[in-house]
Formats: structure tokens, C-alpha cells, sequence
């Protein structure tokens, strides 16, 4: 009878152990929207989750830190997933240019860290000058959106979205140099990140 009794003492206390250990969660940062490689991480990007990491736990960043905000990524992630420490990089290697696009040339969806092909169209404004339209860069990180704006306290308008894109040196020089000549154009690259 004791001996019975201890051992229905055991299970209970180790039965309690296990399922107290498998309810042990921490609070770590994910990805709330797809982010392209490169994509320097906003507070917006971020939301703390509760999850059993187990083993992995160390891996991944928690938000018991300071949020990574600042950081790029050094993959494509998508919505939803944890972020660990090996998927922030180093600050990315090129210049962040703003580029002023008409909305009838940039599709519907381009945000913070989506990936575009950016093209440039020049000529075409006199009859017998015939556009001219070439890739300046394909897989262009997408690092900022602003809308059109109008109003403030400048009165000062404009019909054109303000998008910052992360391009290699050599590009983003030859496109300072050609953009006041031509017009931008933004095509979505789908499942990039």
C-alpha cells in the first residue's frame, strides 16, 4: 500500500513538472508584414508574440530586449515569422534615394519592404521624340512609402508618392544623374520576401 501510494505521489509531482515546464512561453519579436532583404526594420514592422521555443529559444531575439528597430534584414521574411539574430544584417551597402512616382506608375501594394523593378522613362514629351524606357534596377528594396500630400502649413501640394529605394552606389549615382530628365516607373515584384 505505501509503496503504491508513493508512486501515485511521483506521477503527480513529475506529471506537474512536465506540464509546468511545457507552459513555460517568452514574449519574442516577429515580422508583421513581408519584408525584402535589406529592408531596414520600422516599430511597425515588430509585434511581441508568447511562444514555447524549447532548445531554439536562444536563436531568437526577445522582447525583453530592445526592438531591432534600425536593423536590416538579411533575408526575405515573411508575416508572421519569429525573428531570430541570424536574420539581422549589417547597415546595407548602397544609398537610400527618394524617388517622386506619379501614381499612375506605381501598382497598388508597393509598402515598406516590398521589392520593385525600377524603371526610367525619358523623352516622348514633343511629337516625334519617342520614349525610351530602361530597367535601372531590378529587386529594389523598398525601404519607405509616403503618400501624395496637400495642405499644411506651407500650402505646399504634391500629386506624387515619395519612395525611398535602397540601390547599390553605382546605380543610385546613375539615377540621381538621369531622374531629372525622365520618369520613374515601379513594377511589384510578387513573392520576393
Amino acid at each position: 500500500m505505501i509503496v503504491g501510494l508513493v508512486l501515485v505521489v511521483t506521477a503527480v509531482v513529475v506529471g506537474a513538472q512536465v506540464i509546468g515546464a511545457s507552459n513555460r512561453t517568452v514574449a519574442v519579436w516577429s515580422i508583421d508584414r513581408d519584408l525584402a532583404e535589406g529592408t531596414v526594420l520600422q516599430a511597425d514592422d515588430l509585434v511581441q508574440v508568447d511562444v514555447n521555443l524549447g532548445s531554439v529559444g536562444p536563436r531568437y531575439l526577445t522582447a525583453a530586449t530592445a526592438p531591432p528597430v534600425g536593423r536590416p534584414v538579411s533575408r526575405p521574411l515573411r508575416a508572421g515569422e519569429l525573428l531570430a539574430a541570424a536574420d539581422l544584417g549589417r547597415a546595407p551597402e548602397g544609398r537610400v534615394v527618394v524617388v517622386a512616382v506619379s501614381p499612375d506608375r506605381m501598382p497598388p501594394g508597393v509598402t515598406h519592404g516590398s521589392v520593385v523593378d525600377l524603371y526610367l522613362t525619358r523623352g516622348g514629351q514633343t511629337p516625334g521624340d519617342p520614349a525610351e524606357t530602361e530597367l535601372v534596377q531590378s529587386a529594389v528594396s523598398v525601404q519607405s512609402v509616403s503618400a501624395p500630400s496637400a495642405g499644411g502649413l506651407s500650402a505646399a501640394t504634391s500629386n506624387r508618392y515619395q519612395v525611398a529605394v535602397l540601390l547599390p552606389p553605382d546605380p543610385a549615382d546613375a539615377l540621381i544623374r538621369t531622374l531629372p530628365g525622365g520618369e520613374p516607373i515601379l513594377a511589384l515584384v510578387q513573392d520576393a520576401a
